[in-house]
């Protein structure tokens, strides 16, 4: 049976309304159906009649709420990319003000982490079918990842000026290769073993301090 998501409600909700109407439930049910679809499906084997199926609606009442199966993966990708900065941010505003950098960039692997295993289904279609929409879509989608971006190229800024970071290393690179292996953890993690605040803590500490051991004298 297909249900509601109070987070795609209320982000399509508008600010006076208390309950929302009938047809802002609908569009909501189908986009939360169309996440479910895509990270099941991917894109290209996704139809509009798998996601009306999901959302318990007729094919074409879809058009009624999206101009193009396309307007449903672009709003697909903003819930999840808005869903992954909020979860973040909440992260860092537990932090005290003087909290340090190192403190801050665990805080944010934590957030981004346990979004990610968190089974969400607009996060997991996004990392499903990104690189398999078409060129003008994702074009048009890095502009919209550039709000998350701009999180960690602050944290990462902010670690060289406190010298966490070494000068010749490029932080466009360095903050990929985090988000990579954050979104990797999804294919490996296992319930009971570690706490995602526990693994985010071994990540932190390898990515500022590496593996290897100190050298004994």
């Amino acid at each position: 049976m297909a249900t509601e998501d109070p987070e795609t409600t209320r982000r399509a909700r508008k600010p006076d309304e208390v309950t929302p109407t009938k047809a802002e439930l609908t569009r909501a049910r189908i986009l939360h159906a169309a996440a479910f679809m895509f990270q099941e499906k991917g894109y290209a084997q996704t139809r509009l009649s798998d996601i009306a199926r999901k959302a318990e609606t007729q094919a074409g009442s879809i058009y009624y709420h999206f101009a193009s199966r396309e307007a449903i993966v672009a709003e697909v990708l903003e819930v999840a990319n808005a869903r992954t900065v909020e979860c973040v941010r909440e992260r860092l505003d537990r932090l005290p003000p003087d909290a340090s950098v190192r403190d801050r960039i665990e805080a944010a692997v934590q957030g981004h982490l346990g979004l990610v295993l968190s089974g969400d289904p607009f996060t997991r279609a996004h990392m499903r079918i990104f690189d398999q929409i078409p060129k003008n879509i994702r074009d048009h989608f890095l502009g919209v990842l550039d709000e998350y971006a701009d999180v960690w190229r602050t944290l990462f800024e902010d670690a060289r000026k406190a010298g966490q970071f070494r000068s010749d290393i490029d932080l466009s690179v360095a903050r990929l290769l985090l988000l990579g292996m954050l979104n990797w953890a999804v294919e490996w993690y296992r319930p009971g073993r570690l706490s995602v605040e526990q693994i985010g803590h071994q990540v932190t500490a390898l990515f500022l301090d590496g593996i290897s051991a100190p050298e004994r004298e």
